[in-house]
C-alpha cells in the first residue's frame, strides 16, 4: 500500500525531530548528515524536497546534504560556499523555479 502525503509528511516530521535532537551538539556538517534519521529523509527520494524547502524556509539548517542527494543537483555557486543564509536562499530559489515550493 503506498504511503499517503499525510504518511509522508508525518515521517519527515518524525525523522527531522530525531535527526535534530541527535545533533544538537554536532558542528560537523558530515557526521550531521551521517546520522540515521537524516539518511532515511535522504531515502525518501523526491517526496521529501518540498518538506526539505519548506523547513528550509521556516528555519535554516544543514539540509543542502539531503538536498543535493536527493535532487542530483546543486545550485550554489562557489562563491557562497559555506555561506548558510545565502545557500539556503538559492535553494529555495531552486525548488521555486522547480514548483516545490
Amino acid at each position: 500500500m503506498p504511503e499517503t502525503d499525510v504518511d509522508i509528511k508525518d515521517l519527515f516530521e518524525e525523522l527531522k525531530t530525531d535527526w535534530k535532537t541527535r545533533t544538537t551538539y554536532m558542528s560537523n556538517s558530515a557526521q550531521i548528515a551521517a546520522v540515521r534519521s537524516y539518511q532515511r529523509i535522504i531515502g525518501m527520494g523526491p517526496a521529501a524536497l518540498p518538506l526539505i524547502l519548506k523547513e528550509l524556509e521556516r528555519e535554516t539548517d544543514h539540509w543542502f546534504w539531503a538536498l543535493e542527494a536527493i535532487s542530483g543537483e546543486n545550485p550554489v555557486p562557489p562563491d557562497q560556499a559555506g555561506r548558510v543564509e545565502d545557500m539556503a536562499k538559492t535553494w529555495i530559489e531552486w525548488g521555486r523555479r522547480k514548483g516545490l515550493v
